[in-house]
């Protein structure tokens, strides 16, 4: 009797981390995957020679080496159980959930069980089948996303690269600049009326510092991706994404963010190019000329998402162990580290470009008034407004005493900064939008647009030069205000104005200038 060839262990390895990319093609660069694949492939490979070795039974081996394999990728099943109960994220949830898994692995693979199975040859043709449909409808699926995407990355490439900023190279100083972005950072006044947050003292840090805080500054855009890549390609977004119609692939939009406008004018100039670490994937610029990373081994972001589908998340969320796994301890580790480097960036060779985007005060809500670390009752989720998993006074409460801590953080920085720095440089601090206890992230809801239209807006000069800023100014303008002060580029200002776009609708935008500023209506 023909043998049926020994496909489904490895498909299965392959399966396990294509499975994963597929669902985020549109956010992860295609080659973050090889070294995921041929480590889960290797592994595969490892276990069926060990047991065929061991046993000399070619299909037991592949039977026991694809149950290994979905034994070592059950961490899905452990993020199941902590939605339904905080109980599996004590460490004796760990160890139950552990043992459970392992007893499930040791019954199914035990060759007892494996004696009382009479067609072994139907296993390893239906396991051949299944694992074959895994790996070809991801790989259609990626490749589906990807087609439709590349497309549209070329295009924001080329309209990008066609924008051309005549300067005169005004300031011979080339001073440093810094750009920190801290996520979801709301205005003083809407802070005070909607979540009774008093923010005065650290608004005033900034002006004894010499910032100049506009007051009245709103975000161009309600998501943060929008949001920065106006800024730093200096121009609102129609222009760079027409035609793109109504997708929810947001992959251009991480083109549009890291190869700016901004960041080849400065190139053109000599600037380094410094970005700090983010807990946003697409907030990490990997290629800039100097990329601090803040997770040890050299491990990138969709390697921590393998990870944390694998039993490796039992230990890291159960025991605390510091394992590269999307979590909250993670989370906790992307912005410390943000802000223990901001403290000695001003130490890397002038001119440089310093990018920091901070995912805070942005849930997760991870710090108390004091920095303590909370573990939230919940599987790790960065989800924000109207997608946030929790109640809304959770959301005010957990929202207004992280910022207390952030603040704190951002005063250490911004102190550094200025102390260190030979030569005085340009700093802005920035909110990409507001916060959003009640704000609807997937449709147009004019209730309570205010809240995400207001943002702190600071600005630090080095000549302490602020006439061309305003109260009102948006972050569009930003960069036309630097470039034309400081680098004599001819740029006019563009009218600020404030379009919403919704979470699954990225690219389609509804100009709700005249809107921002009504009160809120809430239940």
């Amino acid at each position: 009797m023909k043998r049926s060839p020994i496909l489904h262990p490895f498909l299965f390895a392959i399966y396990s981390v294509l499975g994963i990319y597929s669902q985020n093609a549109s956010q992860v660069p295609f080659e973050w995957m090889f070294r995921s694949l041929l480590i889960a492939f290797l592994v595969a490979v490892l276990v069926y020679w060990l047991l065929n070795a061991t046993f000399k039974d070619f299909e037991y081996a592949a039977w026991g080496t694809t149950l290994f394999i979905l034994w070592l990728f059950s961490g899905h099943v452990y993020l199941f159980l902590l939605g339904q109960s905080s109980f599996w994220r004590t460490p004796f949830g760990g160890i139950l959930a552990l043992a459970l898994f392992s007893s499930a692995l040791i019954l199914f693979a035990s060759r007892w069980l494996w004696g009382k199975i009479k067609s072994r040859k139907t296993i390893t043709v239906f396991l051949n089948v299944v694992s074959s449909v895994l790996v070809l409808f991801s790989a259609w699926m990626i490749s589906s996303t990807l087609f439709r995407s590349t497309s549209q990355v070329r295009m924001i490439a080329d309209r990008v690269n066609r924008v051309e900023i005549s300067a005169t190279d005004a300031s011979a100083a080339s001073p440093n600049i810094y750009f920190i972005v801290l996520d979801g950072y709301g205005r003083e006044d809407t802070l005070r009326d909607l979540y009774g947050f008093d923010n005065s003292e650290f608004v005033s840090f900034l002006r004894d510092s010499g910032f100049y805080v506009a007051d009245r500054s709103s975000p161009n855009y309600p998501q943060t991706e929008l949001s920065i890549s106006s800024s730093m390609n200096l121009d609102y977004l129609d222009g760079f994404v027409d035609s793109f119609g109504d997708t929810s692939d947001r992959s251009p939009l991480r083109e549009l963010m890291q190869h700016t406008v901004l960041r080849r004018f400065l190139k053109d100039r000599g600037y380094t190019f410094v970005a700090l670490p983010s807990a946003a994937l697409f907030a990490q610029i990997t290629d800039a000329d100097i990329y601090y990373n803040a997770v040890s081994g050299g491990i990138n972001e969709f390697e921590g998402l393998v990870l944390s589908s694998t039993v490796a998340s039992i230990f890291a969320v159960s025991w605390g162990v510091e394992l590269p796994v999307q979590s909250y301890g993670l989370h906790k580790r992307y912005i410390l580290s943000a802000f223990q480097t901001l403290q000695t960036v001003s130490e890397i060779p002038s001119p440089k470009f310093v990018f920091a985007h901070i995912l805070s005060p942005h849930p997760p809500f991870i710090f108390d008034r004091d920095g303590n670390f909370i573990l939230p009752d919940r599987p790790y989720s960065t989800w924000d407004a109207s997608l946030f998993p929790g109640a809304g006074e959770e959301y005010r409460k957990g929202y207004a005493d992280q910022m207390a801590f952030i603040n704190s953080e951002m005063m250490k920085a911004v102190t550094a900064i200025l102390e260190n720095s030979a030569n005085p440089p340009i700093i802005i601090v920035m909110g990409d939008h507001g916060p959003g206890a009640y704000y609807d992230t997937l449709t147009l809801n004019e209730s309570c647009l205010s809240e995400r239209f207001s943002i702190l807006n600071a600005y630090y000069f080095p000549d302490g030069k602020y006439e061309l800023l305003y109260p009102s100014i948006t972050p569009v303008n930003s960069f036309r205000v630097i470039l034309k002060q400081y680098f004599g580029a001819d740029l006019d200002l563009l009218e600020d104005k404030n379009y919403f776009a919704g979470w699954l609708s990225p690219y389609q935008f509804t100009d709700v200038s005249d809107k921002i500023d009504a009160a809120c209506k809430i239940p």
